[in-house]
C-alpha cells in the first residue's frame, strides 16, 4: 500500500473514518506522504531552497503521475511549505478516491433532510489499524524498520499524530532518532511539515 494511503488510515478512525487531526494537520501530512512517494522514486528532492523535480516519465500511479506533473509544470522552484498548502487543499479527497479505487474505502452516503453526508469509511477495519500497530509493535520491540515505516513515523510526529496514539518514546526509542537516519530530502519534507502544521495551529489558538 502506498505512504500516503497508510498515513491516511492512520489519520483516520479505524471504523468511522473520522479524522483524528485537525483538517489542516491532515491536509498538510498527507500532502507530505504524496510528495514522500515521489521521493522514494527519486522524482523529487525537497530541499532548503524549494522542491527539485526531475524530467522522467511519471509513475504508474495515476494520483503521483498528476502530482508529479503538477510540480513539474512549474517553471521554477517553489518552497516545500508552498507545495505543502497547495496539495494539502485536495489530498485529503484525493487518497481517498484512490483507496476507494483499490478497495481500501468505501463511500457511504447518509441522506438527511435537506442534505447528503458523505463519508469514506474503511472496508476492513483490520487492515485499517494494521499501519497503526505495526509501527507500534516496531518500536516496542525495537525492531528495525524500513524507510516506508520511518516516514509514516516521522509525519506521525510532524503532524501530531503520535501525541494522539501516546507513542512519541515507545521504551525509550524516539520517534527523532528514527527521523535522524533518513535522507536529508526525507529530514527535509519532515522538519517542514512538522513547521507548516505548528504554524497553522498556532492561528487556531
Amino acid at each position: 500500500m502506498p505512504i500516503a494511503d497508510e498515513f491516511y488510515l492512520m489519520t483516520h478512525d479505524d471504523v468511522s473514518g473520522d479524522s483524528r487531526l485537525h483538517a489542516k494537520a491532515v491536509g498538510f501530512g498527507l500532502a507530505a506522504a504524496l510528495l514522500a512517494e515521489l521521493c522514494l522514486l527519486d522524482l523529487v528532492r525537497p530541499a532548503a531552497e524549494g522542491v527539485a523535480v526531475r524530467n522522467a516519465p511519471p509513475p504508474p500511479d495515476a494520483l503521483a503521475a498528476r502530482v508529479h506533473g503538477q510540480l513539474l509544470a512549474e517553471p521554477t522552484l517553489h518552497p516545500v511549505r508552498d507545495w505543502l498548502a497547495y496539495l494539502g487543499l485536495s489530498a485529503e479527497s484525493d487518497i481517498a478516491v484512490r483507496m476507494t479505487a483499490a478497495g481500501a474505502l468505501q463511500l457511504v452516503e447518509t441522506r438527511r433532510l435537506l442534505s447528503v453526508q458523505r463519508r469514506y469509511m474503511p472496508v476492513s477495519v483490520n487492515d485499517a489499524a494494521w499501519p497503526t500497530a505495526r509501527l507500534i509493535g516496531r518500536l516496542r520491540r525495537q525492531e528495525d524498520m524500513s524507510v516506508e515505516d520511518r516516514i509514516l513515523a516521522g509525519l506521525a510526529f510532524a503532524t501530531g499524530l503520535s501525541t494522539t496514539f501516546a507513542w512519541d518514546d515507545v521504551r525509550g526509542r524516539s520517534l527523532a532518532s528514527l527521523i535522524a537516519v533518513l535522507d536529508e530530502p526525507l529530514r527535509v519534507l519532515i522538519a517542514e511539515t512538522e513547521l507548516a502544521v505548528s504554524k497553522a495551529v498556532a492561528k487556531l489558538t
